[in-house]
């Protein structure tokens, strides 16, 4: 889950961006995991119990990392630990529900990714001042939103049909956190060169230059 705090109003100081950009790898690492479990979704021979067994690995998975992750808007460490714990609370409730059928994964599936969705498009919104990558984040709210109402419209999906759907989800999730990661990593450096340019651009007997 791509975490921020939607309620968080400000901008960032210097050293706010550099521990967003110190969790890159996490995100990193759950794209790589993501794009793997969806290939193998798709290219593997399932029943529904062995589906509903892996989906909740996965998402358990995806929690217990979320739970270590930074918030993408520089937010309080406990935004991550609340919605890793909702993650993994997830994949535990697909594994332990009485009787799991293609019905129900659709629905934990379903309900999961539209609270993710929620959560990256309130964060994007709230934080599009201080976010530069808030339009990438609110894209991706928009398509998992939809995407979950298409799964919750499904009451008799077939498993065709849920391992295409949450092969693909899973693939495309994982490219944009890939992508995420390797922007949260060229932070520093595009905040150092758009001060140099700043200070470039000002002229002689400025403050900041003055005191330089």
């Amino acid at each position: 889950m791509i975490v921020s705090n939607p309620f968080r109003p400000g901008s960032w100081t210097r050293a706010q961006i550099d521990h967003v950009s110190s969790g890159w790898w996490v995100l990193l690492v759950t794209g790589i995991v993501s794009i793997l479990a969806g290939g193998i979704i798709l290219l593997a021979d399932w029943t529904v119990s062995d589906l509903v067994i892996f989906v909740g690995a996965l998402l358990l998975f995806h929690g217990i990392f979320t739970m270590f992750s930074v918030p993408v808007d520089g937010a309080a460490w406990g935004w991550s630990v609340a919605f890793g714990l909702l993650e993994a609370g997830f994949g535990i409730a697909v594994w332990v529900w009485p009787g799991a059928s293609l019905s129900v994964l659709a629905a934990f599936i379903g309900f999961y990714v539209l609270v993710s969705g929620i959560v990256t498009i309130a964060g994007a919104i709230g934080g599009r001042d201080v976010i530069p990558y808030w339009g990438l984040m609110l894209a991706l709210g928009i398509v998992e939103t939809l995407f979950s109402f298409w799964l919750l419209a499904e009451p008799g999906i077939t498993l065709v049909a849920a391992v295409l759907a949450i092969g693909l989800w899973s693939l495309f999730y994982g490219v944009m956190q890939i992508v995420l990661a390797f922007e949260l990593k060229s932070l520093p450096a595009r905040s150092d060169a758009a001060a140099a340019s700043l200070d470039d651009a000002a002229p002689l007997g400025t403050p900041w230059q003055a005191s330089a």
